[in-house]
């Protein structure tokens, strides 16, 4: 059987070629890099806005706000990442200097998912380049008009050598998840997060995988009511749901449950509908990708349904206008698919409980979420909270604000992500922490070695060494 000649050799070659000298560039040089990459961004952003609307009914635009203070965040910090890090002086170093080298991975490969195509496309991208990567990129093909527009910024920004941007579908994918890549990012869902490792083990590439999750949120019963139905609302309803980060379900404690479904009624209304003219009116509300998708999330609120959960606002399907309206579902039961999928849809599931254990035991059933949300008014309540759940990210009086914060890491744990993006974090994730111990480089001034043959009393010296 003839072998097929991968068709992204040769751009797998050039970048592996280019990455030696890309390791040796200094602070200035990368950050000259991102400065060009940002105002090509800057420069496409009416085209960014436009296509946003076509893609996903909302101004591409809005999905760029992260990337400048990712720049800026960089760019102040990038010398200070790169230089040497010394490490504690402890015995094992009988005198001698330990030190972390921070050194490029080499050439890097990132999948890039489709809810914020241009921004999740670049923001890991900036993160490799900083660290002195060569890059491949590979939008969606699901929106493929964003995926063009990555490719026009990268050529505008002068970056072709360094950064290649590689568009089409799950065939493309296949064919670069077959080159030797040094270190593969994947955003996306889990079930392909697992053949993106599956294809990193053939090379020993390193991995990052950012995949979402079902995010639960707890209103705890001295919550304020009133903030959290408005936090929720708006960050459950942000790109019609389609966010990693968005809050899947909520578990309101019995003694507010009733005030807080009707809060999030109204604040939805107040946010969305507040003319009465219809939620399928609202400027403010995204579309699903496409029509497969809004199939899919209408599959499982019609399964629940079935089987006995009941819609208590909204409803609206309309799969072929790529329409789904915010909706309330309740009565929602382990036996559901609904309450095991994630819905990456304007979906809220909304159930009691009774005491913070069976809260707790509710989200431990379910693999660790990307994020989980906690809403009391209590220090103490809080903490408890997040010492015994588990999920990659946390908010405390608040939902998805924990995303793109330069100064915290960012990712999920097991099932939701493995790795860390954004700041320091994502430079450490796309570098190599190369171990160094330095003798005196005049060897009669180091710390004296000793060799064989030993004499007897090494036995006795070693014999001390072990005593507990």
């Amino acid at each position: 059987m003839v072998q097929t000649e991968n068709p992204y050799t040769d751009v797998f070659k050039k970048l592996r070629d280019r990455a030696p000298a890309l390791a040796k560039t200094s602070a200035a040089e990368r950050i000259d890099k991102l400065r060009r990459l940002y105002a090509a961004v800057y420069e496409l952003r009416h085209d960014i806005s436009h296509v946003g609307k076509d893609e996903l009914g909302m101004d591409g635009k809005m999905h760029l706000i992260p990337l400048k203070p990712e720049l800026e965040y960089i760019a102040a910090n990038l010398e200070s990442w790169m230089q040497r890090e010394e490490v504690e002086d402890v015995p094992s170093l009988q005198g001698r200097k330990g030190y972390v080298h921070y050194e490029p991975k080499g050439v890097c490969l990132h999948i890039a998912t489709w809810n914020s195509p241009v921004l999740i496309s670049l923001s890991p991208a900036m993160s490799m380049i900083a660290a002195g990567n060569a890059v491949v990129i590979k939008p969606s093909e699901i929106t493929p008009q964003s995926a063009d527009i990555v490719a026009k910024i990268i050529d505008h920004a002068g970056l072709s050598d360094d950064v290649a941007v590689v568009t089409g579908g799950p065939d493309t994918a296949q064919s670069l998840l077959k080159l030797p890549f040094d270190h593969i990012c994947y955003v996306g869902n889990n079930r392909i997060g697992k053949l993106i490792m599956e294809a990193a083990a053939q090379h020993f590439a390193g991995v990052t995988l950012e995949m979402g999750g079902k995010n639960p949120v707890v209103v705890e019963a001295d919550a304020d009511i009133e903030d959290a139905a408005s936090k929720l609302a708006f960050s459950k309803m942000m790109i019609a749901g389609q966010v990693c980060l968005s809050p899947d379900y909520i578990l309101a404690h019995e003694s507010v449950y009733d005030a807080f479904t009707d809060a999030l009624r109204s604040k939805i209304d107040a946010m969305f509908n507040p003319n009465g003219d219809g939620l399928d009116r609202s400027r403010d509300l995204a579309r699903i990708v496409n029509e497969r998708h809004a199939l899919r999330i209408k599959a499982l609120v019609d399964d629940a349904v079935s089987a006995g959960a009941r819609i208590s606002y909204g409803g609206d399907f309309r799969p072929s206008e790529r329409f789904i309206a915010p909706t309330i579902v309740e009565g929602v039961t382990d036996e559901m698919e609904i309450a095991h999928e994630e819905i990456f849809g304007p979906i809220m599931l909304v159930q009691p409980f009774s005491s913070r254990d069976q809260a707790a035991a509710e989200i431990a059933k379910r693999p660790k979420p990307l994020g989980a949300y906690f809403f009391t008014r209590s220090r103490e309540t809080a903490d408890w909270y997040i010492q015994n759940t588990r999920a990659g990210t946390s908010a405390v009086n608040n939902a998805v604000v924990q995303a793109n914060v330069q100064s915290l890491p960012f990712g999920g744990a097991n099932h939701s992500g493995i790795g860390r993006l954004g700041g320091k974090a994502g430079f450490l994730e796309f570098s190599n922490g190369r171990a160094v111990v330095e003798d005196a480089l005049e060897p009669s001034q180091g710390t004296p070695m000793q060799y064989p043959p030993f004499p007897e009393e090494a036995a006795m010296f070693v014999d001390m060494m072990l005593q507990p």
